[in-house]
């Protein structure tokens, strides 16, 4: 039986035929030299090694054996260690002193710590970067990703100020406060004196209701800024929350002498002053109230009432006399 059935042509037959034998030499071809082109890589790469192994070999010194003839490995010398260190550590200084031209504070105090002090400088532009990429991602709205970066660079810089700070910020968001509180517990301790942690610390604080801690950490930021407008403000409003009078009286009064024309703390102090039987104080600071708010009929009433009550103290008073 013939091979080729489909036409009588014996010429086409013979082209089919050729066709064939291309289309299976290129196929096996193929595989053929991909086969041979790994044998070579392979043998590459084992006479690269070797090559490598003989240059490091030649590295090492050699002193000639007088009796014998022989080469030996010469021993480790104590001089040649100490010297080959006083090279690296000429290097390491060289670089520090280039970067501490801008900044004189990197300027390494002790010989110990240069090296660590180097690996420090050298990771500052990789964090700045990170934080920078972190707070694009948050501005974003892509918080997980942000996270998850932070985190990250936090295995190796675990107490970074500014990394700690954008977590801590991550975790409000995510109304994860107890994480936010830790976070910013540890940071204050680290930082006693920064005071924009401080005031993380005092507001998560807030929001969980631990309003005596919260009053302390704003006391300790009121003592060193002074009579600020946001201090105070808080400071009025934790002493109205824990009902301390006497604190919001003296907060209240030193925000509307600087600021007076905030409705919310001048009803605060109002309040207070009525709580504290001050009725003429009370009076004038409702009065005060009535101007920036004329269509308060609540506040109307109050004052109206006050009057009443201290007309008639005045004429009791009067007939006591």
């Amino acid at each position: 039986m013939e091979f080729f059935f489909l036409t009588q042509n014996v010429y086409i037959e013979i082209l089919v035929f050729i066709i064939l034998i291309i289309v299976l030499l290129s196929i096996w071809g193929t595989k053929f030299y991909f086969w041979i082109k790994n044998i070579y890589e392979v043998l590459s790469s084992s006479k690269r090694a070797r090559m490598a192994k003989m240059e490091s070999l030649q590295d090492i010194p050699v002193i000639q054996n007088i009796d014998t003839g022989e080469n030996e490995n010469v021993p480790k010398n104590e001089n040649m260690e100490s010297s080959l260190w006083e090279n690296k550590e000429e290097d390491i200084w060289v670089e520090i002193e280039a970067t501490t031209e801008e900044n004189p504070s990197l300027v390494p105090k002790d010989s110990d710590t240069v090296f660590l002090e180097k690996l420090d400088t050298s990771n500052v532009e990789k964090i700045a970067n990170i934080i920078s990429s972190a707070r694009t991602l948050i501005a974003r709205g892509m918080i997980i990703e942000a996270k998850a970066l932070i985190i990250e660079w936090l295995s190796f810089e675990k107490d970074h100020r500014d990394l700690n700070f954008l977590l801590g910020t991550i975790y409000e968001q995510e109304w994860q406060y107890d994480k936010a509180e830790y976070i910013y517990k540890d940071m204050a301790e680290l930082h006693p004196n920064d005071l924009e942690i401080l005031e993380k610390l005092a507001n998560v604080l807030i929001i969980e209701k631990k309003y005596h801690i919260a009053s302390e950490i704003y006391k300790k930021i009121h003592s060193s800024t002074g009579n600020t407008e946001t201090t105070l403000y808080m400071l009025t409003h934790i002493s109205n929350t824990l009902e301390d009078h006497h604190g919001t009286l003296q907060y209240a009064k030193q925000y509307v002498l600087q600021w007076p024309k905030n409705p919310e703390i001048i009803w605060l102090l109002a309040n207070v002053q009525v709580t504290l039987g001050h009725r003429k104080d009370a009076i004038e600071t409702y009065k005060h109230l009535k101007n920036l708010t004329p269509y308060s009929s609540e506040i109307s009433e109050i004052l109206q009432k006050l009057l009443i009550e201290e007309e008639l103290a005045n004429n009791f008073a009067g007939k006591e006399v």
